[in-house]
């Protein structure tokens, strides 16, 4: 014996913790539990993961990498994916303390101390035992990988004692796939290492196993299968676990012997004959499967080139922004990618093979593995006559439209799924065979109900994904900055659907209850919220926000969206409807370096008036001080983040939150702390603690012709810089130093991205087409006197048009909203009378990123744009005229004001058409849309209604500004 003294017994280990050791360079793992100690080996069996690092729980450690978990006291592998026992170690305790000796193993726990969730060998191998009466069903397995393993082993101990007969086209033992792409692709172990079962236990286990055989016919009124070599076979119970191929594009040169895909054990073998160092290697698919190839090919030293239809790798599988993670990671390693090029088909050459692109240079290679994604084995079940949608269909307990013909894994749906959806992973593998195994063998109650889990290591990588998803579900990230892990939360705007977790099992331990919880978005924001600042090695995640990324080791967000190559001419639904791109719009316009409308200066002419407002969705306060100055603060409290400021409008003297009590001033600044000082000497706020180091967030402000802006940066330009001189001219035609007057305020919230109505106000186009009151009228016209003006950034723009008496009759043809039969009652609706040094009548000016100034006849008003996600906007109107105004004239701007607003003749429509627009992107396949109106004029001003011009120049700065090529 050789036993090391590794410490006093109390102060060694805290009761329920683990602690790794080294014991004669042996990696081991000590634990405390019910105050005894135990010691196992440091390393999972499944793959290379710390157990120390691992989770403990009702006598067991579950391995941070795949959950696999293992009895502390006797090491036995409780679980999938876990396939060998845990050495133990045997440990001493005495008055001297805590000893361990390596070269012993610890004696069996006592009956009844060691967990047992799988049967033991014994009970695997009844099947050779006695039985009070013999079964002489036969239940036959078609299929022999994952699935089939699993179902032999469930089978046999469930005690079914009856004939097992597996019938497998390939000619090995059943072995499990995900080792194929990592270890065996790397040589690091042999052919056996991926092996489940073993061909020797196989026979100890009563089972007869067929290699190199094929089901040919499948007849279901008979429970006959006849096979390639014409064995006829009769069965009880018959259990489809085919699996799924490698989809191969039917494109030239697919077919040369330089191209590879990986899905079995051979296929693994004779790729790892001609990866290398030095080797060019071409992956055609920037999915998981091409993916791990990649990241092997790159640690064996090969030169790797991923092609990718899609302008993001894994984009049917991972949110954009996850998906970024994992291309930043695979271009730290050499893999170089080319994304959104459709491949064409290969080309020999005289020193290789030619990856044909469209839309982007062809590469060239030695060797191309195509992973493309896998197509269902199906077609026994086919000719069968059982359901196929995608694959077999099941109910949860694993059976056919046939009731004595059960199927599992790759190539059956998820239980009663009703788009046939497949999940291609090894725990859908293990655990849907088993509960159709179970069911076969009489478990009646046997459901297959868990969370779908998923994992894929590469590039130094663990990734994880668990749930059931769906493409429109929104993000809530978690994001550290290096290599630190992140988190991603998908949600459908009211529960928590999913979860991608990279590098960080404590996370994926707690969302796994949060999940079968059916967490709510609100209650995952709090859980989020309150573990923001826990301990690392915290059970809990860290802060549920998208922190954002810098430097040269990070890709910013904007790298992972493409642009249509038509160009501007072209622009992508996901500019409307992603939520990574509305959080990096929020960062890069809101808060970036503009000037955002607040309020006008006539709503605050007091000392102590203010007006709740936004920049952008952020709440900000505008107030007027005790020196008659303006000022804008954010609406959230320094104390607990508590927007403060539930008022729309009012006057005050300080501003209270209601949480805590802490007051402002009007400038924003902590006025007061209750109890700072604490009571009776006790509690309160530390001495250093100072109130002007704690005040409101201020916001750089500006002011002009009585309109507020704000901006976030300090060091904003001037707004007549801004602006540029001729939009600023039609600002100051309409905001001519009169004073303002308030008449009044509308609010509306519309279903659409809150670019949509910047777009509405720079395409007159469709103001000539749909609206029957402007066209019939003559206020909006092609035909009459117009422009429409943009600045050089082609960000701010001005719709202009003067007033025509006639309507054109050819022009008449092509507008169907014209209702020559529509007169007004009242004539005095549509009186003009000159009071702006301008040429036009009606202008619509469009002050980015938040204001709309509406000039229409002598009607005025101001709205606000406040963005609320990618698919929704409130649009706040305050409506003014002058303080100068007469009677009658305050009487016309009203009767005039009418016209506008959410309900009025010139507002509905708009409202609707967006939302029009917004519905069909988002329930429709993604597409783009086209805006080639006025070719001759390709951005900015032009000098016809009939234009698109103001709307690309609007998307060429607008994809500067956030980053996107």
């Amino acid at each position: 014996m050789a036993w090391h003294f590794l410490g006093a017994q109390e102060s060694l280990l805290a009761e329920g913790e683990v602690k790794a050791i080294t014991v004669d360079d042996m990696p081991v793992a000590l634990y405390r539990l019910a105050d005894q100690y135990y010691a196992t080996h440091n390393i999972c069996t499944h793959q290379t993961a710390l157990l120390s690092e691992g989770f403990i729980e009702d006598g067991s450690i579950e391995c941070p990498l795949h959950q696999g978990r293992f009895d502390i006291r006797s090491g036995k592998a409780l679980c999938a994916p876990l396939k060998e026992n845990l050495r133990t170690f045997r440990v001493r305790t005495d008055a001297d303390g805590v000893f361990v000796d390596v070269t012993q193993s610890a004696e069996p726990p006592a009956a009844g101390r060691e967990n047992n969730l799988i049967a033991s060998t014994a009970t695997a191998d009844a099947a050779g035992g006695e039985s009070a009466a013999p079964d002489t069903r036969t239940f036959v397995i078609v299929g022999g990988g994952q699935a089939a393993a699993s179902a032999i082993q469930t089978l046999r101990e469930q005690g079914f004692t009856g004939s097992i007969q597996v019938v497998s086209e390939e000619w090995h033992a059943p072995y499990e796939r995900p080792p194929l792409s990592k270890d065996v692709l790397l040589g690091r172990t042999g052919p056996d290492a991926s092996q489940l079962l073993s061909m020797e236990r196989l026979k100890a286990m009563g089972v007869e196993f067929r290699p190199g055989v094929r089901a040919v016919e499948l007849d279901t009124a008979e429970r006959q299968l006849t096979l390639s070599d014409g064995v006829r076979l009769g069965y009880d119970r018959l259990l489809l676990v085919t699996g799924a191929r490698p989809r191969v594009p039917d494109l030239p040169g697919f077919n040369l012997p330089q191209v590879f895909v990986l899905r079995s054990l051979d296929d693994a073998l004779a790729l790892r004959r001609v990866l290398g160092p030095g080797r060019r290697v071409g992956i055609v698919g920037g999915g998981f499967i091409g993916l791990e190839v990649a990241s092997t090919a790159a640690e064996l030293g090969a030169e790797v080139v991923v092609v990718e239809a899609n302008r993001s790798i894994l984009s049917r599988v991972l949110h954009p922004r996850a998906a970024m993670r994992v291309h930043q990671a695979a271009e730290r390693k050499g893999v170089r990618f080319i994304t959104s090029a459709r491949t064409l088909g290969l080309q020999q050459t005289a020193t290789g093979l030619r990856i044909d692109l469209e839309g982007a240079a062809s590469p060239e290679v030695d060797l191309v593995v195509v992973g493309i994604g896998a197509q269902p084995n199906s077609e026994l079940a086919e000719q069968g006559g059982l359901a196929v949608q995608n694959g077999i269909r099941v109910d949860s307990c694993g059976r056919t439209s046939v009731p004595e013909v059960y199927a599992a894994g790759d190539v059956a749906t998820w239980p009663d799924s009703p788009d046939g959806r497949r999940l291609e992973s090894w725990q859908n593998a293990q655990e849907q065979a088993a509960v159709a195994a179970r069911h076969m063998a009489g478990d009646e109650s046997a459901v297959y109900s868990v969370q779908p889990w998923f994992w894929s290591d590469q590039f130094g990588m663990n990734i994880q994904l668990i749930g059931v998803p769906s493409p429109g579900d929104e993000v809530l990230v978690d994001e550290q900055q290096g290599d630190a892990g992140a988190v991603y939360y998908l949600h459908n705007g009211e529960r928590l659907t999913g979860m991608v977790v990279f590098d960080r099992p404590q996370a994926l331990r707690a969302g796994r209850q949060w999940l079968t919880q059916g967490l709510s978005v609100e209650q995952l924001k709090r859980q989020l919220e309150s573990h923001h600042s826990s301990r690392p090695g915290s059970d809990m995640p860290g802060a549920g926000r998208i922190i954002a990324t810098s430097g040269a080791n990070n890709m910013n967000i904007a790298d992972y969206y493409r642009w249509p190559e038509e160009g501007l001419t072209r622009i992508p639904d996901w500019v409307y409807t992603d939520a990574s791109i509305y959080q990096l719009e929020v960062e890069k316009i809101f808060h970036g370096k503009t000037w955002n409308y607040v309020a006008l200066e006539a709503e605050i002419p007091l000392a102590g008036d203010y007006v709740r407002s936004f920049v952008g969705p952020t709440p900000v306060v505008v107030s007027r001080d005790d020196d008659g100055e303006v000022n804008v603060f954010l609406n959230r409290c320094a104390h607990r983040a508590a927007e403060f400021c539930r008022e729309t409008r009012g006057n005050t003297k300080e501003f209270v939150c209601p949480y805590h009590q802490w007051s402002y001033d009007l400038k924003g600044n902590l006025a007061g702390v209750p109890f700072r000082r604490g009571v009776n000497g006790k509690g309160g706020m530390p001495k250093d603690f100072k109130n002007c180091d704690h005040g409101l967030k201020k916001l750089n402000v500006t002011s002009r012709g009585g309109v507020i802006f704000a901006s976030f940066d300090p060091d904003m330009i001037p707004l007549a810089d801004y602006l540029g001189a001729e939009v600023l001219a039609e600002f100051d035609a309409t905001f001519d130093g009169r004073k303002l007057k308030v008449l009044g305020h509308y609010r509306n919230t519309m279903p659409g991205n809150w670019k949509l109505y910047h777009e509405n106000l720079k395409d007159p186009y469709h103001a000539t087409l749909l609206h029957t009151f402007l066209v019939t009228f003559g206020l909006l016209v092609a035909g009459n006197s117009s422009q429409m003006l943009a600045d050089p950034t082609g960000l701010h723009g001005v719709m202009a048009s003067a007033r025509g008496d006639n309507v054109n009759v050819d022009d008449r043809k092509e507008m169907r909203a014209y209702r020559e039969d529509f007169k007004l009652e009242d004539g005095q609706l549509l009186e003009y009378v000159a009071e702006f040094d301008s040429p036009w009548t009606v202008t619509m000016s469009t002050i980015w990123p938040n204001l709309i100034v509406q000039r229409e006849l002598n009607t005025l008003g101001v709205r606000q744009i406040v963005p609320n996600g990618p698919n929704e906007m409130v649009m706040n109107w305050t409506m003014f005229g002058f303080e100068g105004d007469s009677d009658e004239m305050l009487n016309h701007r009203m009767r005039q004001g009418n016209l506008m607003g959410p309900a009025g003749f010139l507002g509905l429509e708009d409202n609707e058409a967006m939302k029009f627009v917004q519905d069909g992107m988002k329930r429709s396949v993604p597409g783009e849309h086209v805006v080639e109106l006025d070719p001759n004029t390709q951005t900015g001003t032009s000098d016809t209604l009939i234009s698109e011009s103001a709307i690309r120049g609007m998307y060429r700065s607008w994809r500067e500004i956030l980053g996107i090529s």
